[in-house]
């Protein structure tokens, strides 16, 4: 079958070339996880060949299919990536393949509409978003300021502040970041009003205090309500799989482990969602007080049904009547999921910053 597709790679029409590429990406995109290195090899050196011969939407196309694909070849990623800004943008803002020294490389050298697709990527280190920021236009700038996964230096803080002065939406995007020093954040709060500016501090306030208080009871469990561990971790480490591949849904898993009332293993899926230790998230499973809990599932995404499900258990397992679950689900409506989400890039990064100074 692939001596075929080598086959039909010689083939001069501009038709059949494309159609031969989306034939070639499909067969791959099917069967990414599962080729060996010399079929990977062999499916690099198709789709190089036919990249250079296809039109612009056609590479754009490859592009779209290719980029969420931890598989896909490093070179055609970077062939790509350094493609016109329509055809690399799927690639740049997407890919796994691309590691931070690309993406540096890249940011360098290239034009505004490749800064603004890696400006959206999910992750961005430091490094990158100062070149982004040293060599972007506005509208680079601001997708920086908006992207909570984008690390900011000292030096690319204190840069944005400057120009929330003048750019409203800039202020506006860094009022929710979690990652300004106290100088910086003051002095962006000084471009408000009075009483924005008392909401704001009261809200990082509320989150310090959460975050510090996690880390404080990280080493410890509430007395008489430890987390019993039912089954090897094995399962858990499987269903984590399914959930990033898409294959589970959030809220049937955790109405699964809800009724089994094994909160341990379920602790510790939800602490790889949310990228934060297991610790934390099993003391917080054993908490009378629901606050933080309900943040991070809200945070999640968890539907109300599922979380109704682990708030049973938690009644159950605590040995509370359960109608106090009824008071955990109203505060868990009231939760805005935005804010959930704020929150929960706050006491993530403190927790960091703590663990590191710890």
């Amino acid at each position: 079958m692939l001596d075929s597709l080598v086959q039909l790679a010689r083939e001069t029409c501009s038709d059949k070339r494309r159609q031969l590429m989306g034939h070639v990406a499909t067969l791959f995109v099917e069967g990414a996880d599962r080729y060996s290195n010399e079929e990977l090899a062999l499916f690099n050196d198709v789709l190089t060949r036919l990249i250079d011969k296809v039109d612009v939407p056609g590479r754009s196309a490859l592009s779209e299919r290719l980029a969420p694909i931890r598989t896909t070849p490093r070179g055609i990623v970077l062939k790509l990536a350094n493609d016109k800004p329509e055809v690399a943008a799927p690639v740049l803002e997407h890919s796994p393949v691309l590691t931070s020294d690309d993406l540096l490389g890249l940011a360098r050298s290239k034009g505004q509409a490749h800064l603004l697709a890696i400006s959206r990527r999910e992750h961005l280190d430091a490094q990158v978003t100062d070149v982004l920021l040293e060599r972007g236009a506005q509208p680079v700038r601001r997708s920086v300021a908006a992207n909570p996964g984008a690390s900011l230096s000292d030096w690319g803080s204190r840069l944005l502040v400057k120009l929330a002065e003048t750019d409203r939406d800039i202020r506006e995007s860094l009022t929710v970041r979690h990652d300004l020093s106290a100088a910086n954040f003051e002095k962006l709060l000084s471009m408000l009003p009075r009483e924005r500016q008392d909401k704001l501090r009261q809200i990082f306030e509320q989150n310090e205090a959460l975050a510090q208080e996690l880390f404080r009871e990280a080493g410890k469990h509430v007395e008489g309500s430890k987390l019993e561990r039912r089954r090897s971790r094995l399962s858990a480490k499987v269903m984590l799989k399914d959930l990033k591949a898409g294959e589970r849904r959030l809220d049937e898993t955790v109405i699964e482990y809800s009724l089994s009332i094994n909160l341990y293993d379920l602790a510790f899926l939800l602490a790889q969602l949310a990228g934060i230790d297991p610790r934390y998230v099993r003391n917080i499973m054993v908490r009378y007080d629901a606050a933080a809990l309900v943040i991070l599932c809200r945070a999640l995404g968890l539907g109300e049904t599922a979380f109704s499900a682990l708030s049973r258990a938690r009644c159950r397992h605590l040995k509370v009547p359960l109608s106090i679950a009824e008071n955990w689900q109203a505060e868990y409506r009231t939760m805005p999921s935005a804010e959930a989400q704020r929150t929960m890039r706050f006491v993530r990064a403190r927790l960091a910053t703590l663990e590191a100074c710890a």
